[in-house]
């Protein structure tokens, strides 16, 4: 052991003892010149010039002898910094190194990064090298990979990622390249063999093998993935353009049920850039008012009375005119730019409410993105403080996806707008998966059932037999009935007959402006009692 340490330490020393050597030799070559010099010289005088006379002659020849000693030491020190100095360079480099590899590889799956990417795939598209192989882009997005996060912790989220990286570089050729993107999202680049016909194929085989089970913590995961498909230099000129041609066929994919997959077509992206127009035309007719409210009234069954209106939105945009709401919801929804454009119809619906005679009400419709709005319940109670409209006149509807899987914030917001006494309604009911468990838990005070039901209700159908059930389970769950999309008279006499608390639809009106709202109010006001009976029992009739 002894004799190990003091090989390694002679190792370690190399440097120090190669100086420290040179040094004693120039010292002792100093020594040994200086008496031969100085006995030519004592020679020349006809002094004793022999070793021995030279070297008594004087102290200095005994102080040389210490000069091998001396330089050795100077030369060691020298040494000791060259050695430090290497050291240094060493780890700068090894710094280096290790800085180009993480600048081009991901920490957490090894996979290269988004930058590595970047810098081949231009590469590859200015050589035209991948153009003339076929190469091929598979961009991949796990589905509902934040669920694992939020339920089994971000350990096994990463568990997972390292998982799916080892899948897809065991499905990839030779000279493929696996990438991640970051968070969820992967990119594989393909090179297909000649006899590999459609693009489709490959995609199947990506989803067969990040679809295979994991199992963490004794918890089985079955990851699911969507893959948009580009193809290199043919749907873009520049890497970026062929990224975002995956990430629209992405997107596209994202769209269908289930683990699926998309290959880019120009007509994508031609979508995708009318819609970012469209996104952009929105945030400016946000700020600049051009989004209007129209009421559709709600009437009571017996009564034949109005007994509240439902705020439709309405855009006006500047050249395209009137854009309807399936046409700016869902792009609304999708940007977040439904929470602020359903702020400020709320505020405006109960200002216009406020005007109207009491009790009649106004039904305001609830994204569930908005419920993602911590300050849901704030602007609401703003909203009613403001406008002085009374909490019981307001009536939130909200829709079945809502409360399939409500979260915490989502049940914790319902309360609190339990508790400021406004109404909640659940809109459209029956066109999702709704479950009694639901309908029960949340006590709503309305039930509006989906106007696809309307339809075939004036015959004796199995549409018929199902609102009747709707309308059973409402009273004994103590809600109010509405049927929609009401427009003749047999399907009024339906919800007659079958004791249905609202009608709303065509057969009493259209949605109207906020001046034909007034100018039916003045109406009202204006007539005799005698009028009224009249109406009513034309109504009723």
């Amino acid at each position: 052991m002894t004799l190990f340490r003091l090989t390694q330490a002679v190792r370690d020393r190399k440097v120090e003892l190669g100086h420290a050597v040179f040094g004693m030799a120039l010292g002792l070559a100093f020594c040994g010149s200086s008496l031969l010099v100085d006995m030519q010289v004592r020679s020349w005088r006809g002094v004793d010039g022999s070793v021995y006379g030279t070297f008594t002659s004087t102290l200095m020849h005994s102080l040389a002898l210490l000069s091998p000693l001396v330089v050795g030491r100077v030369f060691w020190s020298l040494g000791k910094h060259e050695r430090r100095l290497r050291e240094k360079l060493m780890q700068l480099s090894q710094t280096e190194v290790m800085l180009r590899e993480q600048a081009h590889h991901d920490p957490l799956t090894g996979l290269h990064n988004r930058a590595h990417l970047a810098k081949v795939l231009e590469e590859g598209i200015a050589t035209r090298t991948w153009a003339r192989r076929g190469a091929l882009i598979y961009m991949l997005d796990l589905d509902d990979f934040k669920h694992i996060n939020d339920t089994l912790g971000h350990r096994a989220g990463d568990l997972v990622l390292m998982e799916i990286a080892r899948r897809l570089e065991a499905a990839s050729g030779p000279e493929d390249l696996a990438v991640r993107l970051g968070g969820d999202e992967f990119i594989l680049v393909h090179f297909p063999a000649p006899d590999e016909a459609l693009p489709e194929r490959f995609a199947e085989i990506l989803i067969a093998s990040v679809g295979t089970p994991i199992a963490i913590d004794q918890t089985l995961i079955e990851p699911g993935t969507s893959i948009g498909i580009a193809r290199v230099a043919h749907d873009g000129s520049t890497w970026s353009d062929v990224i975002r041609a995956a990430d629209i066929a992405l997107y596209e994919a994202k769209a269908e049920a289930g683990s699926s997959y998309c290959l880019f077509r120009p007509a994508m992206r031609d979508e995708r850039d009318r819609q970012s127009v469209l996104e952009d035309d929105m945030r400016r007719g946000i700020d600049a008012g051009e989004f209007e409210l129209h009421y559709q009234p709600i009437y009571g069954t017996e009564s034949g009375v109005v007994r509240s209106f439902e705020a439709l939105v309405r855009w006006n945009h500047p050249e395209r005119g009137q854009i309807p709401p399936l046409d700016f919801i869902p792009l609304a929804e999708a940007t977040g730019l439904i929470v602020r454009l359903g702020r400020n119809l709320l505020m405006e619906a109960c200002r216009t409410a406020a005007s109207w005679p009491k009790p009649v009400g106004i039904a305001v419709n609830l994204s569930p993105l908005q419920f993602k709005d911590p300050h849901l319940v704030d602007h609401v109670s703003d909203a009613l403080r403001e406008s002085g409209l009374a909490p019981g006149r307001l009536d939130l509807e909200l829709t079945e996806s809502l409360i399939l899987e409500a979260s915490p914030r989502v049940r914790q917001a319902m309360e609190a707008l339990r508790r400021l006494g406004v109404r909640i309604t659940i809109d459209d009911f029956g066109s999702g998966y709704s479950s009694l468990n639901n309908l029960r838990t949340f006590h709503f005070d309305r039930l509006k059932i989906d106007r696809s039901y309307t339809r075939e209700v004036g015959i004796e159908s199995e549409e018929a037999d199902i609102v009747r059930t709707i309308v059973g389970l409402s009273r004994c769950l103590r809600m109010e009935t509405v049927l929609e999309g009401v427009e003749t008279e047999d399907q009024l006499a339906f919800a007659r007959s079958e004791g249905l608390t609202e009608v709303q639809g065509f057969f009493y009106a259209r949605p109207m402006t906020k001046m034909a709202v007034a100018e039916h109010f003045a109406q009202q006001a204006a007539s005799t009692p005698l009028d009224a009976a009249r109406r009513a029992a034309s109504a009723a009739a």
